[in-house]
């Protein structure tokens, strides 16, 4: 009976990085030796993947409080703990923004605040995306897009889920 050396996976990439407390982000993770993967450990909670490929496998996040945790491969060959961490991220808040006006034509830098925003994908304006830039976690910048006469709400999306900022903006004419 012949005998096979089964090198242990090695993961090179994670992407998303984050996803939100209550799980459910697809995640793929990508290397060598992942066609024999049984489990991924996001911290102590594990698992089962989807086998892709050798070098790619999917798996959807589990429910976790929110923090940075490791996350570990498990193989016929062995087990690898990735170099980067996967972060759960708790729902954001949007508490504020300034100014309160824009023009019609857009172009208004504006200033969001709130809580866990450093994960931001999008900002829209009454449902119109907005050029933006994560600030800090408590701070995103968006540029109002070009909008009709009238009032709005801004709501920010992270990998945590999304939040609209009380009040409205108002496009009116200069």
């Amino acid at each position: 009976m012949p005998f096979y050396y089964l090198p242990p996976p090695v993961v090179l990439a994670v992407s998303p990085s984050s996803g939100p407390v209550a799980g459910g982000a697809t995640v793929t993770l990508t290397g060598r030796g992942l066609d024999t993967a049984t489990s991924v450990a996001f911290g102590a909670t594990n698992v089962t993947p989807t086998v892709v490929s050798d070098s790619e496998l999917t798996v959807v996040s589990p429910a976790h409080a929110a923090g940075v945790v490791s996350l570990a491969v498990t193989a016929q060959g062995g087990t690898d703990t990735t170099s980067d961490p996967f972060r759960f991220v708790g729902p954001p808040t949007a508490t504020g923004f300034s100014p309160l006006t824009g023009l019609p034509a857009g172009g208004t830098l504006v200033g969001i605040t709130g809580t866990d925003l450093s994960t931001t994908t999008g900002v829209t304006f009454g449902g119109v995306p907005a050029t933006f830039a994560v600030l800090s976690a408590t701070q995103v910048a968006a540029i109002a897009p070009a909008h009709s006469l009238g009032a709005v709400s801004i709501t920010v999306t992270t990998t945590g889920g999304s939040a609209t900022a009380p009040g409205v903006f108002l496009h009116l004419l200069g």
